[in-house]
């Protein structure tokens, strides 16, 4: 074969195309084969035990709808008595009031230019931007493009929650972004409620504009203000009382004294709220609150959460200012910080609501569970006005024995209303009937069990008058398997409690509905939360 040969071959190779002939597609083998081992391990797991195959997926959980209600018996054929609300229109107000959802309230907005009036102002009145929800970097940017250019809107605003910022936009983008925000806030003259806790998503001007809005209460922010905004500005603002600081940094430290002496020095007194949140930080400590508590004399409200230098004797400083005044307390309990034992407090005739975080000792042995002793347990101060308590055990999940929740619920009131025991897992019936028994009034109870067979056969569960009732269980179990399956649990305790209205477990909330069927069945249906608010189990991991 000569080199002409060579050459001819050659180029007939090259004229050869890969996508010659009808395209073909990878025959997936490894996904056939992962099918056929799947379909070979349920047929021998039906054989042998027929009991154990899974159901099938059930389809989601709606919210639930109700219809209009049909015309009087009378007339059947006339029309809906929801019609005569356009007869007496003193009722539009008071119907419209029940619902909740944004979207229902853009549908009712398109009946007639009365019902639009009142339709905008309670879709405006609280506007919000949730991490957690669908979209929220479309509808940050949507909703202050709107409101910019409609500054009536603006001044619907009564409540701002602000927890997501797209930090990650640049350019002109930014820049236009930053405007109409700037723009929307310095129209919202009628806001009373800000929530603004997305970190450096503030800047200098922003944070002028908003200190000069005069009718803002309460105001929650993130703390990093180094080169993001003067925080000595927080004791400018006409009408604040509650402030929430989320992990303050130095430089907000350095100014924290100074913006509370600021505001206690205005006609209408000091702050009536302060809440202070940390990681595990020492920033703030027992000096800085000594020297802040006689300007502290107006408080109703107080946290510290996370701040490690934190002990009894600064707290103490705080409560005999405003101890007869003081309504909330949510206070963080470290084994060095002596803030289990409050009994020697001055009294505190107003508290109603009482949130602590007991952090256990740490203990060389971890292989035996830990069981709570009344050691581990808070002594609490005179409050004979408390009506929610919220006990969390945090780093580990030690067992609570009957014996100690006896001895500790004497402290309690008969009126407590609110219980929660996150962490501290309840092992029997009998603990959970003490508790129900114990307590008659408690209407939301939150608590962790071992097992979900410890739930049912408690009659003091169907007794009870709770209206809330989350559990979370620190051992699997065949009823707790799936979603699916924690449905059907919570769907069977459900039938038993009477005046429940809320019930969940772990991060399943569900709303209980009832209704009457023509032969007098009662029916109990869990719908998915529907609400705009937050469920009452996430309410307290915020406490």
């Amino acid at each position: 074969m000569d080199e002409s040969d060579l050459h001819a071959i050659d180029a007939q190779l090259r004229a050869i195309r890969v996508d010659d002939g009808p395209p073909r597609k990878p025959l997936l083998l490894d996904k056939m084969f992962m099918r056929a081992i799947q379909w070979s391990g349920s047929s021998k797991m039906y054989q042998s035990d027929e009991s154990s195959t899974p159901p099938p997926p059930s389809p989601p959980r709606q919210p639930e709808i109700y219809p209009l209600p049909l015309g009087i018996p009378e007339q059947s054929y006339g029309p809906s008595p929801l019609s005569m609300l356009f007869r007496y229109e003193e009722l539009v107000p008071l119907v419209l009031e029940n619902f909740d959802k944004p979207s229902d309230w853009a549908k009712l907005c398109r009946v007639s230019k009365g019902w639009c009036g009142i339709g905008r102002k309670r879709l405006y009145e609280h506007v919000w931007v949730r991490p957690w929800e669908d979209g929220p970097h479309v509808k940050l940017v949507r909703l202050f493009e709107t409101l910019h250019r409609r500054p009536e809107l603006c001044r619907l605003i009564r409540r701002l929650d602000v927890r997501f910022f797209p930090l990650a936009t640049r350019g002109e983008e930014r820049s236009d972004l930053d405007d109409h925000v700037q723009l929307a806030m310095s129209n919202m003259c009628n806001l009373e409620s800000l929530i603004w806790t997305r970190d450096k998503s503030l800047n200098p001007t922003l944070f002028e504009t908003i200190s000069h809005l005069p009718r803002v209460q309460s105001l929650e922010i993130s703390g990093h203000s180094y080169r993001y905004y003067d925080p000595s500005l927080l004791g400018t603002f006409s009408s604040l009382e509650d402030l929430r600081i989320m992990m303050p940094d130095p430089h907000m430290k350095s100014k924290l004294v100074g913006l509370v002496t600021a505001l206690d020095e205005r006609e209408q007194g000091g702050l009536k709220g302060l809440d202070i949140i940390c990681q595990s930080s020492s920033l703030i400590d027992d000096t800085i609150l000594t020297v802040m508590a006689p300007r502290l004399r107006n408080l109703r409200r107080l946290t510290f959460w996370g701040c490690t230098r934190v002990t009894r004797d600064g707290i103490y400083s705080i409560l005999n200012e405003v101890g007869p005044n003081i309504q909330e307390l949510s206070l963080d309990a470290l084994p060095h910080s002596s803030l289990l034992d409050l009994t020697s407090s001055t009294p505190l005739p107003q508290l109603q609501t009482f949130s602590l975080s007991i952090t256990i000792p740490h203990r060389e042995s971890t292989s035996a569970v830990h069981t709570l002793s009344l050691f581990d347990l808070p002594a609490l101060p005179v409050c004979p006005s408390l009506s929610a308590l919220h006990l969390t055990i945090s780093g580990s999940k030690p067992l609570l024995p009957l014996e100690t929740w006896i001895t500790f619920q004497s402290q309690l009131p008969e009126n407590l209303r609110k219980l929660s025991l996150v962490n501290l897992v309840i092992t029997s019936p009998e603990t959970l009937s003490t508790v129900l028994e114990s307590l008659p009034n408690l209407e939301e109870l939150y608590i962790t069990a071992t097992h979900p067979s410890i739930m049912l056969p408690i009659p003091a569960l169907s007794a009870s008058s709770l209206r809330i009732f989350h559990v979370n269980f620190t051992l699997s179990s065949a009823s707790i398997s799936s979603r699916g399956a924690v449905a059907q649990y919570l769907h069977s305790l459900a039938e038993k409690m009477e005046q429940i209205e809320q019930i969940g477990s772990a991060n399943m909330v569900f709303e209980v509905h009832r209704r009457m069927e023509d032969d007098g069945e009662r029916i109990v249906k869990l719908c998915r939360w529907s609400r705009t608010f937050l469920p009452g189990y996430f309410q307290v991991w915020r406490a």
